[in-house]
């Protein structure tokens, strides 16, 4: 008896099962197609789950979005958090912030021609309210309360600036695929409005 009950405890739970499924068939299609052209009926019946067991675990497409931008962005978070909390921790606040910048934007271009898409449609494409986004927001304040703190920049306005940032990361995709930006040219311009731009001048 003991022994079945642990094996039935090693189990997946069947809306593990079926929430694996639903993100995978969602991703595959997005990929595919673009998120506009997806369905909640199209996803299911890629999954290969029935439509009620779909709005069991997800009400509409954005919520789906927003799993798999969680997922997807894993990686970048923690090598986020790795850098930060490593010796380079001692490094000057708008180094750390432009290093976090180049991890960002290395991280989109990889997955630009779906992951953003992804990322808007997560909030019915409010503006950068994304889990990416709301997690990329709290790593740039604190970087810049940081760098206000220890004096290397001039009185600033934390809270826009951030904003600022953060809209121009938003259009990364659009500079990439549409108006034939390198990557190398997205991150000098940053580099000139955000960190040398910001770094206090020497008198």
């Amino acid at each position: 008896m003991s022994e079945e009950n642990g094996s039935n405890s090693k189990r997946t739970p069947r809306t593990e099962i079926t929430k694996r499924k639903v993100l995978n068939a969602a991703k595959e299609l997005f990929i595919q197609n673009g998120v506009a052209t997806v369905n909640m009926h199209q996803i299911a019946q890629t999954a290969k789950v029935g439509q009620a067991s779909l709005y069991r675990q997800y009400r509409k497409l954005s919520d789906i979005c927003a799993d798999i931008v969680r997922e997807e962005c894993q990686v970048l978070i923690d090598e986020t958090q790795d850098y930060l909390s490593s010796t380079n921790k001692d490094h000057p606040p708008l180094y750390k912030l432009y290093q976090v910048i180049i991890k960002f934007v290395a991280y989109l271009e990889l997955r630009v021609d779906w992951v953003c898409e992804v990322t808007r449609a997560s909030t019915n494409y409010r503006p950068i309210q994304s889990p990416l986004y709301q997690w990329m927001r709290e790593i740039c304040n604190q970087i810049l309360l940081e760098a206000v703190e220890k004096g290397e920049v001039a009185k600033l306005d934390v809270p826009f600036t951030v904003e600022a940032i953060l809209g121009t990361l938003n259009n990364v995709d659009e500079q990439l695929l549409h108006q034939g930006y390198s990557v190398e040219r997205i991150l000098l311009g940053i580099k000139r409005l955000y960190i040398d731009g910001l770094s206090k001048k020497p008198h």
